[in-house]
């Protein structure tokens, strides 16, 4: 066990995971090219989601070790980080010496948000017609309530505008989506793909859901706070010495 503990604590474990992180994402791009038909729905499936449904290990493989080494990449920074809280020795600088593990547990954070999302996400495209109601996910429903085209002074589509309502299982909403300007409901977000404005109304709507997005938001400004903190921690104390 103590053996374990000093080989995620060691700097030298993260550096070499680190250079194996990066040759192995090397020999895994040089296998891209010749399957690019089958690489592509990774992009639009939660990724152990569409490890579990490709079921060919002999060429995900990479993707399973990567994985693992981040596993073990988190495990030695969340032991790194707790050492540090634990060790207060030399804390005259307590911002120089907090900064790093804010910085750490923002990492932490973020690896959080992108193991949710890749285990409990989903997207689905939808195509609704008008006054049709699908069922998104357990008792929410989404309706199409009407579709509009606006058009420009020549008489060209410029824009559309989908009308919806939402149902969360009694609580109701009603919404408009239009292309760049998604919707969010919690942890579902909507967005507008296209629409159709012919004798029969029809708009195909994208509804995913991340539920590691606030996480890994929480620990991009954990990042970014202790970036900055640590940087003018450096800063202060070279203008002390000077």
């Amino acid at each position: 066990m103590k053996l374990f503990v000093q080989f995620l604590l060691s700097l030298k474990t993260a550096f070499w995971l680190f250079t194996a992180f990066i040759v192995l994402l090397f020999v895994g791009s040089l296998s891209l090219p010749g399957n690019l038909a089958f690489f592509s729905g990774i992009d639009e499936t939660p990724l152990f989601r569409w490890l579990s449904r490709s079921g060919t290990i002999s060429i995900t493989w990479w993707i399973y070790v990567m994985i693992a080494m981040l596993a073990v990449l988190a495990a030695s920074t969340l032991f790194c980080t707790a050492q540090a809280f634990l060790s207060r020795t030399g804390w005259q600088a307590p911002v120089l010496k907090l900064s790093p593990q804010v910085m750490h547990i923002g990492v932490l954070f973020i690896m959080l948000g992108h193991l949710l999302t890749a285990s409990m996400g989903f997207k689905m495209d939808m195509l609704l017609k008008q006054g049709e109601r699908a069922v998104v996910a357990g008792d929410r429903t989404l309706l199409l309530e009407d579709v509009v085209v606006h058009k420009d002074r020549q008489g060209y589509d410029a824009d559309w505008e989908a009308k919806l309502i939402w149902d969360d299982g009694g609580n109701t909403l009603t919404t408009s989506l239009r292309p760049l300007h998604p919707r969010y409901f919690g942890q579902f977000g909507l967005y507008s793909r296209s629409v159709s404005n012919g004798p029969e109304k029809t708009a195909l709507v994208r509804v995913c859901r991340d539920p590691g997005a606030l996480w890994a938001l929480l620990g991009g400004v954990l990042l970014s706070i202790g970036g900055v903190g640590f940087l003018s921690g450096k800063f202060f104390t070279a203008t002390k010495t000077a």
